[in-house]
């Protein structure tokens, strides 16, 4: 028999303490509710009700099994309903936000690629690395990378993580032997910030505490690229995400300093505000961006 109706009849006789209440509720003979109680009872080895003829109630194990039941159909339920609505006309405009150049070199060509399949969906774009306030600017979605977890009033998922490496021109790398983080104190390197102040390149350690390095500020500049730009120039060591520096390291412009040291994870997350419902067009472009990039 169908294992899933018959556990969906178990769950329903449960609720409503009655075989024939169960067929009532599911259109079927009370009959029926008894051979599928029966069939998943030969099938689990188990009792699930003890049955006389005025009441019954479930056994110890009847009620285990009938925990994960519900767990089990309630995630059929919403799967169900997510395909249904997936498979209704995505349409309208979504507005949103990323930063510029992970936006430009990861995000738009999957975004593209969407423009063609849903020829009703109107996509609005917005390229900024000052992380523009997603309530005022009415945006549907938003892309924001950060080390910490992201602020709450927002629902949010986890889109991926990129390593942060150390890295720098092969000409800089064999006039300044660096074989410990430490040794980059003694460096002038370049650092990104768009408000001026600079940070320091941060390291996990062994003990669960984070070890700071700030180098001599060289040069200030606020784009990334720019900064592997003047890395490969030979101005010095840059602390930057794996996905803008690892075709430059593979082809040999750049080198990375100190490659068996733990690195901190970049994480970049998908957020929008909190609603009831999510439109048809947000999930959407939530699941390909997840499943593509």
């Amino acid at each position: 028999m169908d294992r899933l109706m018959s556990m969906r009849v178990f769950v329903t006789a449960a609720d409503l303490q009655s075989f024939s209440g169960a067929a009532k509720a599911l259109g079927i003979s009370a009959p029926m509710v008894g051979k599928h109680i029966n069939a998943l009872e030969d099938h689990l080895g188990i009792t699930l009700f003890h049955r006389t003829t005025r009441r019954m109630n479930m056994s110890d194990l009847g009620r285990v099994y009938y925990e994960r039941c519900v767990a089990i159909l309630n995630d059929v339920d919403a799967t169900d309903a997510l395909v249904k609505e997936l498979s209704h006309d995505v349409s309208g405009t979504l507005r949103i936000t990323m930063p510029v150049l992970f936006g430009k070199r990861l995000i738009a060509p999957i975004l593209f690629s969407a423009s063609k399949k849903y020829e009703n969906l109107n996509l609005d774009l917005y390229f900024d690395d000052s992380a523009p306030d997603i309530l005022t600017e009415r945006f549907d979605l938003a892309i924001r990378s950060g080390f910490s977890s992201l602020r709450q009033g927002f629902a949010s998922r986890h889109l991926i993580s990129y390593p942060m490496i150390v890295c720098c021109s092969p000409h800089f790398a064999t006039q300044h032997a660096v074989n410990e983080l430490v040794e980059l104190n003694d460096c002038t390197g370049l650092f990104y910030s768009r408000s001026g102040q600079v940070r320091p390149w941060r390291f996990p350690k062994a003990d669960g505490r984070t070890l700071e390095i700030v180098p001599q500020c060289r040069l200030i500049l606020n784009d990334i690229e720019a900064i592997a730009d003047a890395a490969e120039a030979g101005l010095g060591p840059a602390w930057l995400p794996s996905w803008l520096v690892q075709s430059r390291i593979d082809e040999g412009r750049l080198v990375r300093l100190c490659p068996e040291q733990e690195t901190l994870q970049l994480n970049y997350h998908l957020l929008w505000p909190k609603s009831e419902a999510l439109p048809a067009k947000t999930r959407v472009i939530l699941d390909l961006l997840r499943s593509s990039i």
